[in-house]
């Protein structure tokens, strides 16, 4: 039997008279229109507020996120809706935008209304927990419209992900997180935007996204609304038509991008310039050699930051500046110490260690050799070479070397670990809690963490006085009070941008909880290989300490909690204190919970369904 495919009506938002309304196409040929359906775009006064000089309307005809937030309000009677945002940014924004309409008052039934009630309820509390009553998502849930994006906290995405897709909620605002192999049943897809930030969407993301509208078994029919008008209205003009040209090849699955290999990427280095800082306005690049920047790469950052000096003086006036080109540096550092990484692991699997041969084999079994073409190829193989010849001459002790391959950090970030284990070895060995141990190693946490929002950050001394609240297992909204009552900031010169609570779970479930963990790892790697007796209860207690760092959470009880699924840190902690939990492992805290089946239940009850149902799962 064949599976009839889903079908797919395309819609853009069109505004040119008093009223937008829907131009649907055929899907396969956006330039054939298709079909008119009278679906009007209705525009409601909502008056003024305080000192405004003029009405609010809903929608404005020249606001997309608006209008996206209008077609989802009015279509959630028919089924469910995501409306797809290029940023995180943009996904906080629509929310805040839903909470200051529906405040105003729109005149349309809400999402909750056409949602599991008892849900929503639960939803918006774990929501409230996390990030309290001010978030403009906390408030959003309130009304039945939820977001998903990489700066939700883990337990509330896994909620909203499964009251989503067991049909109890309606409403989601996301980005391509969702996309990654969530399968859900949308009927509605509505894009805001081409633009994933800087970068276009890639048409092979955009089909993976689209594949979610009436997922197949899941609703019959499923439609893709772009709600920008500028797109289809403006799609003959010079000036303007780029979008609906981006659209056009979004729509095309023959135009799908080659597969992504970061490497290949990097044959030849191509540095980009900020245009809005060249003399022209206008985009540049520069290339250069990838062995040259390799050589440069193994003789550290001073080398590096001397190039992009040089390049900034030569280049400034085309946009090349330091903070344009560094980002850039840092990445292509990163995908070499990746590959010294893979070689370092893979050095010792014989007793003979890489041979010239096995070099070039590993670089064979990389998809950037399998793109690339003869010459590319070639340079691939040198490139292997180049790093393993470094990694032979520098490191030419075994057990180091299966150190290092175990921390997954390149060469030089390895070396500078380990020389700073062996130089605060007695402090490090002699720290018993958790903040002791910020305290000695937050200059390293300070080197090694990578995340933007970390590294922009302005008061580092108030960065740690975070992340002791975050291993202590305080929730999100009293960490970005301890930032909003310092007056923090992102980034310097003359407009740095206040820190919102977004950016405080970026820090901490992007930044501590990723780099940080991993830089505690290589520092157990490290301590282990001293020589010294004595080093096997510092390692347990770094090894506590990492996954504290990891989760967010104060005690063993509580990690094991989160692992056995309770994936969220109120929940982990609630469970814990109400039912004055203490076991550390997990088969033992499983016991306990059956012991009290009802007491587990009852904590339950105010929990989404994804929660309860863990819980379930766990006391049969």
């Amino acid at each position: 039997t064949t599976l009839i495919p889903t079908f797919r009506s395309v819609g853009f938002a069109s505004w040119l008279d008093q009223l937008g309304r829907i131009e649907y196409v055929d899907s396969r040929d956006a330039e054939q229109g298709e079909f008119f359906v009278p679906r009007v775009i209705e525009r409601f006064n909502l008056g003024r507020r305080g000192r405004e000089q003029k009405d609010r309307h809903f929608p404005e005809r020249d606001d997309g996120q608006a209008i996206a937030l209008y077609l989802g309000i009015k279509l959630a009677p028919n089924g469910s809706i995501a409306i797809f945002c290029g940023k995180k940014s943009t996904a906080t924004s629509i929310c805040e935008k839903a909470v200051e309409f529906i405040d105003r008052g729109i005149p349309l039934p809400l999402p909750q209304e056409f949602s599991d009630r008892r849900e929503v309820e639960r939803l918006h509390y774990l929501h409230v927990a996390n990030l309290g009553t001010g978030a403009s998502a906390s408030t959003s849930a309130e009304h039945g419209i939820f977001s998903h994006h990489g700066n939700t906290p883990h337990g509330i995405r896994l909620s909203v992900e499964h009251a989503m897709r067991e049909n109890l909620v309606r409403f989601v605002v996301c980005t391509s997180t969702l996309a990654q192999g969530v399968n859900l049943p949308i009927r509605y897809l509505i894009v805001t935007s081409v633009y994933q930030g800087m970068e276009r969407i890639k048409v092979r993301d955009f089909h993976n996204l689209i594949g979610r509208a009436g997922r197949a078994g899941m609703h019959t029919e499923g439609s893709i609304l772009f709600a920008d008008p500028t797109v289809y209205d403006k799609r003959r003009n010079r000036k303007d038509g780029w979008r609906w040209d981006i659209v056009k090849e979004l729509l095309d699955p023959t135009k799908s991008e080659e597969c992504a290999s970061s490497l290949f990427q990097l044959i030849p280095l191509v540095i980009r310039n900020d245009r809005t800082k060249s003399k022209d306005k206008k985009n540049h690049t520069l290339t250069w050699d990838i062995l040259s920047f390799a050589k440069a790469h193994i003789a550290g950052w001073d080398s590096l930051n001397e190039i992009i000096g040089k390049i900034a003086k030569q280049h400034g006036e085309n946009g090349f500046t330091v903070d344009a080109m560094k980002p850039q540096f840092e990445f292509f550092s990163l995908t070499l110490a990746s590959i010294e990484g893979f070689l370092l692991s893979n050095w010792d699997a014989v007793d003979t260690g890489l041979t010239e041969e096995d070099i070039a084999d590993l670089a064979e079994q990389t998809l950037a050799y399998f793109l690339a073409d003869d010459e590319k190829r070639e340079q691939i193989q040198d490139l292997f070479k180049l790093l393993a010849e470094n990694i032979s001459e520098n490191i030419t002790d075994a057990n180091r070397r299966k150190a290092f391959g175990k921390t997954l950090y390149g060469v030089n970030d390895a070396k500078a670990i380990e020389v700073w284990v062996q130089d605060n070895a007695d402090e490090l060995i002699a720290v018993q809690s958790g903040d002791e141990v910020i305290d000695l190693v937050w200059p390293l946490i300070t080197e090694h963490v990578h995340n933007r929002a970390f590294n922009k950050f302005d008061k580092k001394d108030i960065l740690k006085e975070i992340a002791k609240k975050w291993i202590s297992g305080t929730p999100f909204h009293e960490l970005f009070r301890i930032a909003d009552k310092n007056k923090c900031k992102l980034g310097k010169g003359r407009r740095p941008r206040k820190v919102k609570i977004e950016n405080i779970i970026d820090i901490c479930e992007g930044g501590l909880a990723y780099d940080g963990a991993l830089l505690v790892s290589a520092l157990c790697e490290f301590v282990e290989m001293l020589d010294r007796e004595g080093t096997g209860d510092p390692i347990n207690r770094l090894q506590l300490f990492q996954k504290r760092l990891k989760y967010g959470l104060p005690t063993d009880t509580t990690i094991a909690l989160y692992e056995l699924g309770f994936s969220d840190r109120v929940i982990a902690q609630d469970l814990a204190a109400s039912l004055k939990l203490a076991a550390t492992q997990k088969k033992d805290l499983v016991k306990a919970l059956k012991r009290d089946r009802d007491g587990a239940r009852a904590v339950m009850e105010k929990y989404p369904a994804y929660f309860q149902e863990r819980m379930n799962e766990l006391l049969q």
